[in-house]
Parts: C-alpha cells; sequence; structure tokens
C-alpha cells in the first residue's frame, strides 16, 4: 500500500533511487546505538531503464548487519514488499496508466503488503553484508568466501567458541523491481524474542547509469543507517507481541516526532552553483506491523513546514505501510506549487516537524542532486509516543 506519487521528471530518477505506569527507561529510538529490533526503512532493486536518454539504468541495495556482542545471536527477519499490482495482469505498477492495455483493456493499479522471513544466526562480532537482489544462499568455508555464502558452516569452519552460520537463510527480495523495507529482530534459537540489544546495521543503495555515449557512465551511492529500536532490560516476555512504548513497554517507544532538515524542491544547488536543483524524497514506515495477520501499520502524518524565516506552513495526509515520495508531491500533484517548492517558501532550505497520529512512523530520507547525485541520512527524533505500538509475529 505504498503512497507514490512522482512529479513526471522524476520519474525515473526515483525508481532508479528509488515508530498509566513509569517506564523503566526513557524510550527512545537510536541510529547510531545497538539496538534489538532494526529497520531499513529504504529496499530497493530495480535493473530496468526508467531514463531515456540512457540505455540501462539499475539500483540495488547494500545491507548490512552486525552483532556486537561476544555471544552468538539469532535474528528474525522480515522483508516487506510495498509494491502495487495490475488487477488485469498481476504486473507492477505505480500508476492506472500502467495497467492499460490495448488488447485487454484497464485494470485497476492496487495497492498491496506482504512480507518474507527468514532466519539467521549471526556468530559473536560478526558482520555480514548481502544485496537485497540476491540475498545469501549456502556457504564456502575455503577462503575467499563467494560473494553471497555464509562464511561459517558449522562443518569445516567456526567462529568464536564454535559458533556458525549453521541453519541461516537470507532470500533475494521476491520480485523485480522491488521497493520496500527490512526489520530484524533479536530472538532466541526457538525464535522468541529477546531483550539483546546487539544489533547494528547500515544501508547503502547504489545506482548506475550506462549511457550509450562512450565515458559518460557513472554510478553513485548514498549510505545511511538502519534505525534501531532498543529492548527494555527484563521487560521482553515470551509472547508474539511486542510492545514499543506505551505505560508498560517492553522496547523503548517510538518517536513522538521526526524532524526533517533539507532543501526545498528545486532549490538551486548552492555547491555546484551550475543551476542544477536539489529535490529529497522522504521514506516513512509504520512503527507497528501484524504480520500474523498480514496487516500493515497506518498513520494520519501531520506535517509542519518551516522555511529560513520561520513561517510556517501545514499539511496532512494518511499513510500504510510505506511512503516513498518527493516531498512536493505529498501536498499536491503540481510540484512547483507544493509548500516544499523553494520557489513557494522562498527559502534555500527549510526544515519538516512530522507528527504521526494513530502509530508511530519510522524514516530515511533520499537528497537527490541533479549533477552531484545522491546522499542519503537519517532524521532526528524528539521525544516518545504516550501510546503504544505494536509487532505481531507470526
Amino acid at each position: 500500500m505504498r503512497q507514490v506519487r512522482w512529479a513526471s521528471w522524476m520519474v525515473g530518477l526515483a525508481m532508479a533511487l528509488a515508530i498509566g505506569g513509569v517506564r523503566p527507561v526513557a524510550a527512545d529510538v537510536t541510529s547510531d546505538q545497538a539496538a534489538a529490533i532494526l529497520d531499513w526503512p529504504t529496499v530497493i532493486y530495480a535493473e530496468s531503464s526508467f531514463i531515456e536518454e540512457f540505455s540501462s539504468v539499475g539500483i540495488n541495495t547494500v545491507i548490512q548487519l552486525s552483532n556486537t556482542s561476544s555471544d552468538p545471536v539469532h535474528v528474525h527477519c522480515f522483508y516487506e514488499n510495498a509494491n502495487s499490482h495490475c488487477t488485469n495482469s498481476g504486473e507492477i505498477c505505480t500508476a492506472a496508466e500502467d495497467c492499460c492495455d490495448p488488447m485487454t483493456g484497464c485494470g485497476v493499479c492496487l495497492p498491496g503488503w506482504n512480507e518474507t522471513d527468514f532466519n539467521i544466526q549471526i556468530t559473536p562480532f560478526q558482520p555480514l553484508g548481502w544485496l537485497a537482489s540476491d540475498g545469501v544462499a549456502g556457504f564456502d568455508s575455503i577462503p575467499p568466501v563467494s560473494l553471497g555464502t555464509f562464511p561459517l558452516d558449522g562443518v569445516h569452519s567456526f567462529g568464536i567458541g564454535g559458533s556458525s552460520n549453521a541453519g541461516s537463510r537470507i532470500p533475494g527480495v521476491p520480485e523485480e523491481p522491488f521497493l520496500g523495507s527490512l526489520r530484524c529482530i533479536a530472538v532466541d534459537e526457538d525464535g522468541v524474542p529477546v531483550d539483546r540489544n546487539v544489533l547494528k546495521g547500515e544501508t547503502t543503495l547504489g545506482f548506475f547509469f550506462d549511457s550509450p555515449t562512450p565515458g559518460d557512465d557513472f554510478i553513485n551511492v548514498g549510505k545511511s543507517n538502519a534505525v534501531g529500536i532498543q529492548a527494555i532490560e527484563g521487560q521482553v516476555n515470551d509472547d508474539n507481541v511486542l510492545v514499543l512504548g506505551g505505560p508498560e513497554p517492553e522496547y523503548n517507544g517510538c518517536p513522538n516526532v521526526l524532524i526533517l532538515n533539507h532543501f526545498f524542491d528545486f532549490a538551486e544547488d548552492p555547491i555546484i552553483d551550475d543551476g542544477s536543483e536539489v529535490v529529497t524524497i522522504l521514506n516513512l514506515v509504520p512503527c507497528s506491523e501484524d504480520y500474523l495477520h498480514q496487516i500493515p501499520g497506518s498513520a494520519v502524518v501531520q506535517y509542519l513546514v518551516y522555511n529560513e524565516f520561520e513561517n510556517r506552513f501545514s499539511t496532512s495526509r494518511p499513510m500504510q505501510c510505506n511512503q516513498f515520495q518527493v516531498l512536493s508531491s505529498i501536498d499536491t500533484t503540481q510540484n512547483q506549487r507544493s509548500i516544499w517548492s523553494a520557489g513557494v517558501a522562498g527559502t534555500l532550505t527549510g526544515q519538516t516537524r512530522i507528527n504521526p497520529i494513530g502509530g508511530g512512523l519510522l524514516a530515511v530520507a533520499h537528497e537527490l542532486h541533479e549533477e552531484a547525485g545522491l546522499a542519503d541520512f537519517n532524521v532526528h527524533f524528539q521525544g516518545d509516543r504516550t501510546d503504544p505500538d505494536f509487532i505481531v509475529l507470526p
């Protein structure tokens, strides 16, 4: 159920890139400390060409996951697929016109959401990394270890204390192109959640353009940290409902306010200074998810937008599952008239304060420079929600 409304000239580039008692501790999410729950809001894989000037455009996501402790840890992970599909053909779509065929007529571009789960066993202090397109399958215990295989098979090779990656499986994303997210939770060997804040993660988006003009090919990358939700020591029970924040929390609560400092869309890039422009994609994902009943989280999102003179603009809209949008398409289909447009805001940069109602949110942002490429960054978080969020495991 992703909500994507693109500026017409941004379709190609955006697809190419594409959270009554006393709490035991303060409740905050983190992007720079180890946690028991990790969320990678943006996972993208696409090989198809989306920009006419280039013969081939592609993007892939490198996902990194590390165990920061001296003991092994088991992890239960969920890919969340936010693609929409045509009702008549089953093909992936982003707009109604994608579902029209001159022979069979038009279908509906139906929002969807589903998850693919898998398990990993990580040895002490072990870092793992994989391409979203390929995942990791099999073992290669004889150096050098091949890309896409686990290094410690538990038969010929072992980690600290005889630990290994035996029993692990990381699939590639279920379809191409893919736009979604990833969430991983620390569990014990029986799959029961545990209060171990030992997981750290990063995401690297890499996109490439193969041009028909020799020498015009280029590659660009953007990197951000996974968002972590820490467990509260001694509070995590053995049921399948994880309580984030609220009066009886098992994990720290999701943010009360998310703060995004940004260029206004179509602002002239002050570094390049050649008339090229900057736009920003905001990616929001819900804190609450019901994996048991396949029900995605949702929220009503209130936006307060400030320019450099502290003039305030505001808007709101509902979101469900995954919101991956250019800022200036959140409030209107006419991007140059958006409150996030530099021409409307009147300044180069500003700040957006995001207040979720009905459910917590997590976020990352992707800053697109017309000439300089991509810059990814984590948003700031302020406070924690009074009401809890829930993750229901299968």
